[in-house]
C-alpha cells in the first residue's frame, strides 16, 4: 500500500503577511526615533541644573560678602556666553570676552563648554523679573529681601522654539518652557 501524497501549494508569504510585517517594523521605527529624540533632548538639558547649582553657590558666596546678590546680566534677556546659535554650538563659559568679566567677578565655573546661554539678575525689595520665553503662574510679584533670577535658553531641537529654564533664590523649583 502506498502512502497518500499530500498536495501542497507554493511556499512563501502572502502579500497581507508582508504588509503586516512592514507596518509593525514602521511603527517600531517611529517609536524608536521618538525615544531617541527624547533621550538626546534630556542629555542636552542635563547641563542646566548643574549650572544653576554653580550659579547658586557663587551667588550665595557673593551675598555672604556683600549682603546682596550680584547682577552679572543687565536684564533677564542679556545672556552669556554671547552665542547666536545657542543649542547648535557649545561655547566656553569662562574668560572675559563677550560679557564674561561680570560673570568672572561672580566666580561661576562650568565643567566644560555649555550648550545653553545664561542670564542672572539680582535685586532687592522689588518684583523679580522673569522675562520672555517662559510663563510661571506662581511667580512672586514682590520680594522684600535680596533676590536673584537665573535663566537658561537654547534651541536644542532645531525647531526655532527655544527651551527656557528659570529659577530664583526665593524658590527651590526649576521652571521650564518647551523642554
Amino acid at each position: 500500500m502506498k502512502n497518500p501524497v499530500f498536495v501542497r501549494g507554493p511556499r512563501g508569504f502572502t502579500i497581507i503577511e508582508l504588509m503586516a510585517v512592514v507596518t509593525i517594523v514602521g511603527i517600531l521605527a517611529v517609536l524608536a526615533i521618538a525615544a531617541y529624540r527624547r533621550y538626546v533632548g534630556h542629555s542636552k538639558t542635563a547641563e542646566v541644573p548643574t549650572m544653576f547649582l554653580s550659579i547658586k553657590a557663587a551667588q550665595e558666596a557673593y551675598k555672604d560678602e556683600t549682603f546682596q546678590y550680584a547682577s552679572p546680566s543687565s536684564n533677564t534677556e542679556e545672556y552669556y556666553p554671547k552665542n547666536d546659535l545657542p543649542g547648535k554650538q557649545k561655547m566656553n563659559f569662562a574668560g572675559d570676552e563677550n560679557g564674561g568679566a561680570t560673570w568672572q567677578k561672580l566666580g561661576v565655573q562650568s565643567s566644560g563648554p555649555v550648550l545653553f546661554v545664561y542670564s542672572c539678575v539680582g535685586g532687592a525689595n522689588s518684583a523679580p523679573p522673569l522675562g520672555a520665553g517662559i510663563t510661571v503662574t506662581n511667580w512672586p510679584t514682590n520680594i522684600a529681601a535680596p533676590w536673584y533670577v537665573v535663566k537658561a535658553r537654547a534651541n536644542i531641537y532645531g525647531t526655532g522654539t527655544d527651551t527656557v529654564f528659570a529659577s530664583g533664590s526665593f524658590t527651590g523649583e526649576l521652571f521650564s518652557a518647551n523642554p
